[in-house]
């Protein structure tokens, strides 16, 4: 048998009680009791999503800068193309979590793809300062 509390495996089929822990092996404990499921902070998704618009901003100034260095020495291309495709993927992750905190603060998915896909970089600029206020 295993203890429903603690998971401590016990020996004896027939017992009542947990060696380990002391709770009764008669009551199965609900599913809701079973099933602790973790609540995500607001405070927490605003930290990623902060963390993600660094990222972003840090991949836009290093794309500036290959693209110069590639641009005036014809060379590094692939440099650039990485650093560019840094850029794509950290602003993908960064509407996704804003998608998320849209979610929160219950706008509509509509209203936010149009506002950051017709205008992409400020778009992204105003979700990311809209929804991470306190």
């Amino acid at each position: 048998m295993i203890c429903y509390e603690c998971g401590h495996r016990i020996r004896r089929d027939f017992a009542k009680f947990c060696d380990h822990c002391g709770s009764s092996l008669e009551i199965k404990p609900k599913k809701a009791s079973l099933k602790k499921e973790a609540e995500v902070k607001i405070e927490d998704e605003i930290d990623q999503a902060t963390n993600l618009f660094l990222l972003w901003n840090s991949a836009i100034a290093a794309t500036f800068v290959f693209y110069i260095i590639h641009a005036v020495t014809d060379g590094y291309i692939y440099l650039f193309l990485l650093v560019l495709f840094m850029l794509v993927v950290s602003w993908m992750l960064l509407l996704t979590k804003l998608h998320d905190l849209s979610m929160k603060h219950h706008q509509s998915t509509k209203e936010f793809m149009l506002m950051n896909f017709g205008v992409p970089i400020l778009g992204t600029f105003y979700s990311y300062i809209k929804f991470t206020q306190k």
